[in-house]
């Protein structure tokens, strides 16, 4: 692959809209073209980020035959990335796609076989690991500053309002919205920060009385990682007022690692001390500049010719099942036991 990457976008909507901007600004990426079943929002996203001349589509089939791309980004709603992910492989591009790259883990495990056949390149936009917060604790956690972790508390509460101008608006009528548009993030930044796997899970997800979502808006976890390391999480999109609330504590046998503000402000708390020592961390701005150094290590990993580049799909159906998995213990009312759940789900050996 030669630089820069020639790169369509699929989907301009809201999150398509912060895609075009970081691509235009990524100097190792070469904008060829935009495709929304909308008219309005190629009108709209082309007048601020210009593509070339005839490279507006409002379907795919014609958008793939009309342009020369080495790379397309899927930024739709994952309900029809199947489809689309099989589109793009059969045309000879790699893929990076928005999570979930499913709601449907079947259908989730079929695109990366899929990928696998066609001998194309398949990422997934599981930008939260990129939060300048993140990486520095899971560096932190990789060199035991403060020995291995052993609880954790998560916890983020907010209020989002769904029906305010220039946000998704789908995540209202869809299945499970907050476990699998948001929880989803909070899920794979454990696997990520603490280097390990989730063994079992007991969930509960609930929706209250006055949520706007049509299904559950909230999520309650026990996770049980490897190395007994245990994580209480709680997540929900329906708190009954417009206060934030967020915290993610790491107890260690030497102290304490504590996140105490959503992207920013980050902390230790050294054993026998009470006062938090704040670590210096770079600003960012929330949700483009994590994507956007996200994109950047994906576009040097494809130049680069890595075999696997990371955030893979393969490592991305490990978070998605653990999602799927809280989602039957609340229906079942049962925990369960991962190495049993990808068994019965068919997810191959070599990729756990």
């Amino acid at each position: 692959m030669q630089s820069p990457i020639r790169t369509l976008l699929v989907g301009v909507g809201t999150r398509g809209k912060h895609w075009a901007r970081i691509m235009h600004d990524e100097p190792l990426c070469e904008l060829v073209g935009y495709m929304d079943i909308s008219e309005d929002n190629l009108t709209q996203i082309n007048a601020e980020f210009p593509a070339p001349d005839g490279a507006l589509f409002t379907d795919l089939d014609a958008a793939l035959a009309g342009v020369e791309a080495d790379l397309v980004v899927l930024a739709t709603p994952p309900m029809g990335h199947l489809e689309q992910a099989t589109k793009v492989f059969d045309s000879g591009r790699d893929l990076l796609a928005e999570k979930p790259l499913a709601v449907d883990l079947g259908e989730a495990v079929e695109i990366v076989r899929y990928a696998d056949a066609t001998g194309r390149k398949l990422t997934v936009g599981l930008n939260f690991r990129y939060q300048e917060a993140t990486m520095a604790a899971k560096r932190m956690f990789d060199d035991k500053i403060l020995g291995e972790p052993s609880f954790v508390q998560y916890t983020y509460w907010t209020n989002r309002d769904g029906k305010r101008p220039g946000i998704n608006k789908y995540p209202l009528t869809m299945h499970q919205p907050m476990l699998y548009e948001q929880s989803i993030h909070h899920l794979d930044q454990f696997r990520f920060t603490y280097d390990r796997e989730v063994v079992r899970v007991s969930a509960v997800t609930h929706n209250p009385p006055w949520s706007m979502y049509a299904d559950d808006a909230s999520v309650f976890a026990l996770l049980e990682m490897e190395g007994d390391l245990l994580v209480n999480y709680f997540g929900t999109w329906s708190g009954e007022t417009k206060q934030r609330w967020f915290s993610w504590r790491t107890d260690c046998p030497e102290g304490a690692v504590w996140q105490r503000e959503m992207f920013r402000d980050l902390a230790i708390v050294r054993k026998g001390s009470d006062t938090p020592e704040p670590v210096d961390l770079p600003e960012q701005e929330s949700l483009v500049d994590d994507a956007r150094a996200m994109f950047t290590d994906i576009c040097e990993q494809l130049l680069a010719g890595v075999d696997e580049p990371v955030p893979s799909g393969r490592d991305h159906i490990k978070t998605l099942a653990l999602t799927v998995a809280c989602e039957e213990s609340s229906q079942t009312h049962q925990i369960v036991e991962m190495a049993e759940f990808y068994a019965r789900h068919g997810i191959p050996a070599e990729w756990l």
